[in-house]
Formats: structure tokens, C-alpha cells, sequence
């Protein structure tokens, strides 16, 4: 056990180091075999093949909000022919693996923390198995973290990981920046006790800062989002004052970086009960608590403050996603990575160590120690139940493309869905209240009854975005009506809606809907009088988070006056039709 221990605890890198990192490589293999990749792989790639280089330098970034590095990276394949999948999953896997490398042969953690750091849920599922911009933000955050100790020796090699930081996405620029503040701070702090202010026209850790300024400075301008710029908060009409003042963002704000790691209580909790945000608040006020005396007791505070608050309020006051937090997990990696390779070892605040010594009985160090083992473990058993929903269930909507082309419907006037928000209220001002019945019932045919529709978002078609990488043109009537041969959606939202539509009628009616579509919203009555579309396919596509699992179940709809053209298709709903008949006769 003793011999275990000691070898567990060791620095040295050996076996068990490659031994990890080929169980990784083949992990993520495996799962790749099943993953379905979803709308932001399917995005990226629509970029990178259809869009020209110009706008993937110069227009794309400003509605994307990230740099164009992982777009000109596809592109070299995506604009040669290169298959979808097999590609995106193998630059990310590589990519992944070269990150994961750094931190099993680089870093200084013990051998038992650096083996199971890879197998963790963002490092392992969300940025390795989702083939996203994330895996070059996981490799420039290890090269950076190995280069820091000889950063002011060597200022370049950790200079150019923090431009690759930048480049990888928004939130990099953010932290390098964060990071180079502390090392002009550092710097400064140098040169004014040596009182060789002359010293900085000679220093090569200066000439290093202004070339990423520039550099962040020119990607900053790049990524400014336009005025036309749709992102998932731009229906947020409150002022920078009230969302200061609501409540619910200082729930999200303790919690963050707790949830990096441990936690999986946003997606479930967030507008859970009294009780339960407030246990949520403690917990999450507790690991700030933790996190930033850790950093005040090593000497370090502003390394793990300043990137750590910038990241977390641009989060939420800004823009978020539960997939952003492993960025905050690798700030606070970062952090302890380079105070234990400068100090060889991480102080313990002395609140922790005398709270430790006060359990003086054996049993309750026990449990406190089983405890804290337990959460330390929770990002393992995250990243294995994601693991076994990928392979197990359909995460994504690229069933819609399978049964597309094996029913050979790509040449038929196909319609996608578009985004749209229901009024609050009826025309009587009456609030609408649909049961799920209702809403099943409503997509039992096109056209149905439906509430009344406050907006339409006619540029918001996922499902044709997911769907277009699997063919070599697009395939949809409605998708990118000004400019088919741009098969990836843009974020553009100030549109007029009647333009729009008019060019999707002079289309004529579609033969096949793809999701649900309100096309009475489209199409006139007398254009559909006698039309109707039924459901001839289902299909059941699962998101996951963590350890936990949801559903939705879409539509494909065809026009009744075809489906005898397709004898393997029917009304799924109804295939003896009784249930049409009765429709019609209480009509």
C-alpha cells in the first residue's frame, strides 16, 4: 500500500502517463463512432466549405463572436473534399490528444491527479468528443501553464501559447489578457524597485506584450459584433442597471465555479425553489471562498482573480452556455498548475488546516476525507454517464439527413423549420395555455391550428444547418434564399419577414417540411386550401448535460398527394386512416 501511495503521489512521468493517454485517444475513438454531431459542428463546417475567405476573415467572426482560426483550420479540408464526420472528429481528437499530452507529461501534479485530469467532463466529453474551437483553447492553456515559470526567461515561448489562447475563441482573449495584465503588473513592479525605468526599451518580455496587444487588439475589432448581430441575448431588453440589480444573476455568478468542476445544478435548479438556490448559493459562495484564499495564502491572488471575475461576469451579465464552463475549470487548473511548478508546493490556508485539526476523532476525518474524494470525483462520473448517453441514444438532429437520403427526397422541394415565439397572449388578450396534448395535436398535420405567432426568425433554420454538411448543396427551398450556395446560417436578425416569405412562395409549396412549420403563416388560404401534410416520420433526438438526459421529438411531413409515391411511407399517426376520416366528418 505504502509502495502504491508513493508512486501514486509521484511527480515522474512513466507508464502510466502513456498508458492514459492511449485509453484517452481510444475513448474518444469509440465514442466518435456513435456521436452525432450537432448544430455547432454542423455550423463550423458550413463555414469553413461555403463560405468564401474573405467573409471567414472579415464578416464571419462579427456574427460568430469568435476568432477565425478553427474556420480557416476546417477549411483546408472542408474546401478539398473532405468527408464531414471523419474530419471534424479527427482534427479535434488531435488536437485534444496534443492538449492532454501537455498536461500528462507537463504538468506537476501528482501521477494519480495528471492520469484521471484527461478523463474529466469537459476535458474528455464536452471538449473532446464535440468537435468545437475548445480543444485549441484546452492546448494553448496547458503550453501556456508549462511555459509560465520560465516566462520571463524564455517570454516568447509563453507569449505565443497565450496568442493561440486568443485565437482559439473570445473567452481566450479575455484571459490572456487577464494573464498579461498580471505580468505587466509584475513587470513594472520589477523595473520600479530596480529604478531602471530605461530597462523596459530593452525587454524582451515588453516587445512580447505589445506583439499579442496587437494581435488581441486586431481580433478584439474583428469579432465586435455588428448591429444586426443575433445571439442568444439580444431578446434581453433590460439595461445594464437592471441586470445589475436581478438576483437571479448572483445565483448563476456564485455558482459558476463550483459548477465548473462538481456541480450540475444550473440546467436542473436554477429556477428550482427557495431553499434549493439557497443551498446552491452557499456552495457556490463556499468555493469562492476556498478558491481565493487558496490564491491570497500562495501569493498569487490576482493570477486566479482577474481572469477568473472577468470570465465569470462577462458570463453572466454577457452571454453563457453550460459548455463555456470548462473554461472557468481550466482557470482554476491553470492556477494551481504554476504555483505548484514554481513552488513545488500549494499552501493551505489556515482556517482549512485548523478546521482539519479540529476532527479529532478518526471516524469523522474519515468521512470528511471520503467526502471530499467524492466531489473531487464528480467530474469522472459526468464524463461517464455522458459517455454511455452519446454512445447509447442520438444526441443530435442528423437523422433527419439519413432518412432524407434513404428515401431519396434530397431532389424534392424540401422546407425546413424556422425559429419562432408564440404571443403571450390571443387576440381577446386572453393567456394562452397549450397543453401538451394540444401540441401534439397541432403537429398531428400542417397546416394545424396553432397560437398566434409574435415573431418570426426565418434565418434561424438549425435543422437545414445540421442537415446541409451531408450533401454537396443545399438541399432547402426556405434556407438562405438570397444566397443558397452559403449553406451555413447567419446571424443576421433585422429582416422583413414579408420579403422573405414572398420569395419562399414564388417557390411554390414544398413537397416535404422538415420540423414543424407554420406555413399558414406563409401561404394563403386559397394556395392551401385542400393541401395537407402529414407526419411520416419521427424522430426522437436527446441532449445531454452531465448526468442528465432530455429529450424532443420532431417531425418530417409530407404532402398528402405524394405519399402514394412512396409506398414505405404513411400518416405514422393514423396508418389505417381512421383517425382521418374522423377528423373530417366532425368537421
Amino acid at each position: 500500500m505504502s509502495e502504491f501511495k508513493k508512486n501514486a503521489l509521484s511527480v515522474k512521468c512513466g507508464k502510466a502517463e502513456i498508458i492514459a493517454l492511449i485509453i484517452y485517444i481510444a475513448g474518444l475513438i469509440f465514442i466518435a463512432c456513435f456521436h452525432e454531431l450537432w448544430f455547432d459542428e454542423a455550423q463550423a463546417w458550413d463555414i469553413a466549405k461555403t463560405a468564401s475567405y474573405h467573409k471567414i476573415l472579415f464578416e464571419v467572426p462579427h456574427y460568430e463572436g469568435h476568432p477565425q482560426l478553427w474556420h480557416l483550420l476546417l477549411s483546408v479540408f472542408a474546401k478539398n473534399g473532405a468527408p464531414y464526420k471523419l474530419t471534424m472528429q479527427a482534427v479535434n481528437i488531435t488536437i485534444s490528444s496534443a492538449a492532454m499530452a501537455v498536461l500528462l507529461f507537463k504538468s506537476p501534479f501528482p501521477k494519480i491527479i495528471r492520469c484521471l485530469l484527461p478523463f474529466t467532463y469537459f476535458f474528455f466529453y464536452q471538449y473532446g468528443v464535440y468537435s468545437r474551437p475548445y480543444c485549441i483553447t484546452m492546448l494553448a492553456f496547458f503550453l501556456a501553464a508549462s511555459f509560465y515559470k520560465e516566462r520571463n526567461e524564455h517570454p516568447w515561448r509563453y507569449i505565443l501559447s497565450l496568442t493561440l489562447l486568443c485565437l482559439s475563441t473570445a473567452y481566450g482573449i479575455i484571459i490572456a489578457g487577464m494573464y498579461c495584465i498580471v505580468w505587466c503588473i509584475e513587470i513594472i513592479t520589477e523595473t520600479a524597485k530596480e529604478k531602471k525605468f530605461g530597462k523596459l526599451f530593452r525587454d524582451k518580455r515588453v516587445y512580447s506584450l505589445c506583439f499579442i496587444l496587437i494581435v488581441a487588439l486586431m481580433l478584439i475589432v474583428s469579432i465586435i459584433p455588428r448591429d444586426d448581430t443575433y445571439y442568444g441575448g439580444m431578446d434581453k431588453h433590460e439595461s445594464l442597471i437592471k441586470d445589475l440589480l436581478n438576483h437571479s444573476n448572483y445565483v448563476l455568478f456564485s455558482m459558476i465555479p463550483y459548477e465548473s468542476w462538481s456541480g450540475d445544478t444550473i440546467h436542473s435548479q436554477i429556477s428550482g425553489t427557495a431553499i434549493n438556490i439557497s443551498w446552491m448559493v452557499v456552495i457556490g459562495i463556499l468555493a469562492w471562498v476556498l478558491l481565493l484564499s487558496f490564491a491570497k495564502k500562495n501569493k498569487r491572488f490576482l493570477t486566479l482573480f482577474l481572469p477568473l471575475i472577468a470570465v465569470v461576469s462577462f458570463m453572466v451579465f454577457k452571454y453563457f452556455g453550460s459548455h463555456h464552463l470548462g473554461i472557468v475549470a481550466m482557470i482554476i487548473l491553470f492556477y494551481f498548475w504554476i504555483t505548484l511548478d514554481c513552488e513545488h508546493k500549494i499552501e493551505v490556508p489556515a482556517p482549512i488546516t485548523k478546521l482539519a485539526a479540529s476532527f479529532s476523532s478518526p471516524v469523522l476525518k474519515k468521512i470528511v476525507t471520503v467526502g471530499i474524494i467524492v466531489v473531487l470525483s464528480m467530474p469522472l462520473y459526468y464524463s461517464a454517464a455522458s459517455s454511455f448517453f452519446d454512445v447509447r441514444y442520438p444526441v443530435a438532429y442528423a437523422q433527419y439527413a439519413d432518412f432524407i437520403k434513404e428515401h431519396h427526397l434530397e431532389n424534392l422541394k424540401l422546407m425546413a423549420d424556422w425559429e419562432f415565439i408564440y404571443a403571450e397572449k390571443d387576440d381577446n388578450g386572453e393567456d394562452i395555455q397549450d397543453s401538451m396534448l394540444g401540441e401534439l395535436l397541432a403537429k398531428m398535420s400542417i397546416p394545424s391550428n396553432h397560437s398566434k405567432i409574435e415573431t418570426h426568425y426565418t434565418y434561424l433554420n438549425g435543422t437545414a444547418a445540421v442537415c446541409q454538411p451531408y450533401f454537396d448543396r443545399n438541399i432547402f427551398m426556405n434556407y438562405n434564399v438570397d444566397d443558397p450556395s452559403e449553406t451555413y446560417l447567419h446571424y443576421q436578425y433585422k429582416e422583413n419577414v414579408d420579403e422573405v416569405f414572398a420569395k419562399w412562395r414564388a417557390k411554390g409549396l414544398p413537397d416535404v417540411i422538415v420540423g414543424y412549420a407554420p406555413i399558414d403563416e406563409v401561404y394563403d388560404e386559397e394556395t392551401l386550401e385542400g393541401v395537407t401534410y402529414l407526419p411520416v416520420h419521427e424522430i426522437k433526438a436527446y441532449s445531454i448535460y452531465k448526468d442528465k438526459l432530455s429529450d424532443q421529438t420532431e417531425y418530417v411531413y409530407m404532402r398528402e398527394d405524394l405519399i402514394d409515391d412512396y409506398p414505405e411511407l404513411y400518416w405514422i399517426h393514423d396508418p389505417k386512416r381512421n383517425l382521418a376520416e374522423k377528423v373530417n366528418n366532425d368537421d
